[in-house]
């Protein structure tokens, strides 16, 4: 039987795509390099001008058998002749970046091992330094690629793709490079199969997972500390990468980052008597999410009036008596307390509960009056 809509679901947000991603691959490149990650040292032997190919598989095959060897040896030589130390040397940079990518698979990336395992890949390979920052910025292409291909963007994702970070040792510079590689990559594979009004849709899931980029892009930079010119550079190429302008990129992100706020007010709410929120976790989930503080008030407001709703009995889509509705013992303490979590000042609060109370002052007063008049 097919998988129910809810499973699905569960299967997306439990799914780690980067790490999947790098999973395969650790498959690819072909047979010497997959030889040479086996035993890279084999192959590093400085002032060799060339290897036999013969003699190099041959040990390989059989490494405990000196006449097998020479035998497989003797076989292959006609064929394979013999391999450049270029060509060894090509193999084992090959093979140095899907071992990267194992030790990320193995550890984690928040793992506190994860950076001293890929440091010693570097030892291990013998690869110069400016080799290992590419293979270390092409890794960090294909993970974002692998996280984007699911469309449900999740905020743990941020935490994840700054550990990456850390642990591939990349500055800023590597960071934006690899975002604007990686932007024109994902929409030239999404183009291949998705037309370009699907990607209008904001529901399609092509087309949230460009916005997921572009959020997970946006916080990259943010959190990176970049300078503000800087970071429109480094936004603007991923935007262009799309096809978007920058601000056109920076509203997709807003959508995708605001409710991620409105569900932490929620919780917010859930939570309130119970002393595990604060004014203080609220702005620490603004910064991570770069929600700006015109939109975190308007957001506070929205939150507070809801909760006003609620202890008024009009959060329901049945059609209400005024005269019914009313605040119960312990109502206002709560709307106090939730005035100071979110911040807002007592004009804010008070023209709220004033706004939505309207009608049950209205109601109270009007029958106030016909019992004066019934005498």
């Amino acid at each position: 039987s097919r998988p129910s809509r809810s499973s699905s679901l569960r299967m997306l947000l439990d799914s780690n795509g980067g790490v999947e991603e790098l999973q395969g691959l650790c498959n690819e490149g072909d047979g010497l390099s997959k030889t040479v990650r086996k035993t890279p040292r084999l192959f590093k032997i400085g002032g060799l001008a060339a290897v036999p190919a013969s003699a190099a598989l041959g040990f390989l095959l059989t490494p405990s058998s000196r006449i097998a060897a020479s035998a497989v040896g003797s076989a292959i030589t006609g064929i394979a002749g013999l391999v450049g130390k270029s060509k060894i040397d090509a193999a084992t940079e090959a093979a140095a970046k899907p071992a990267i990518a194992q030790a990320i698979v193995d550890l984690g990336v928040d793992d506190e091992g994860v950076a001293d395992k890929i440091r010693g890949v570097k030892a291990e390979f013998d690869v110069a330094d400016e080799d290992f920052d590419v293979m270390c910025g092409s890794i960090y292409e294909r993970y974002l690629m692998g996280m984007v291909k699911n469309p449900i963007a999740k905020t743990g994702e941020l935490k994840e793709l700054g550990q990456l970070r850390s642990a591939l040792d990349m500055d800023n510079l590597s960071v934006g490079e690899a975002h604007a590689a990686a932007a024109r990559e994902f929409y030239r594979q999404t183009c291949l199969f998705t037309p370009e009004e699907d990607l209008e849709d904001p529901g399609h899931p092509d087309r949230m997972s460009i916005d997921k980029f572009l959020f997970l892009s946006e916080r990259a930079f943010r959190q990176g500390g970049e300078t503000d010119e800087a970071f429109k550079y480094e936004m603007s190429r991923v935007a262009k990468a799309f096809g978007l302008k920058l601000d056109e990129a920076l509203d997709r992100v807003a959508e995708v980052a605001e409710p991620f706020y409105r569900r932490a007010l929620a919780s917010t709410r859930n939570k309130l008597e119970t002393g595990q929120v604060s004014g203080d976790m609220l702005f620490r989930a603004r910064k991570s999410l770069g929600i700006d503080e015109q939109t975190a008030s308007d957001l506070h407001v929205a939150a507070y009036n809801d909760e006003i709703k609620v202890l008024l009995g009009k959060d329901t889509e049945e059609e209400l008596d005024p005269a019914t509705l009313k605040f119960a013992d312990g109502a206002m303490d709560r709307l106090n307390m939730l005035k100071e979590v979110l911040g807002l000042s007592e004009t804010e609060a008070d023209y709220e509960i004033q706004n939505e109370a309207t009608e049950l002052f209205q109601a109270t007063a009007l029958k106030s009056m016909n019992d004066a008049i019934a005498g």
